[in-house]
């Protein structure tokens, strides 16, 4: 499992560790889960002009439709 260290709001660097990359229509997203704990956390995943930023989905409803796919692909996925 690959782990990336992003900074929190105080610039202190938090190990995640990606779980999974999927893409709903045109966008890209991550599910990571920091070292220690076990809450996932859905981000929108960037590549622009060779740098990958990870950017917070800022709007509910989309976040509960991106968390909805993501566990629907997870069920499917852990069917087979």
């Amino acid at each position: 499992m690959d782990s990336i260290f992003l900074l929190d709001e105080n610039n202190n660097e938090v190990e995640f560790n990606i779980l999974d990359t999927f893409g709903i229509d045109e966008k890209n997203y991550a599910a990571l889960k920091k070292v220690g704990d076990d809450m996932i956390m859905i981000v929108e995943v960037e590549n622009t002009c060779d740098l990958i930023t990870f950017k917070t989905i800022e709007d509910q409803n989309e976040l509960n439709e991106i968390i909805e796919f993501y566990e629907e692909m997870k069920r499917d996925k852990d069917e087979h």
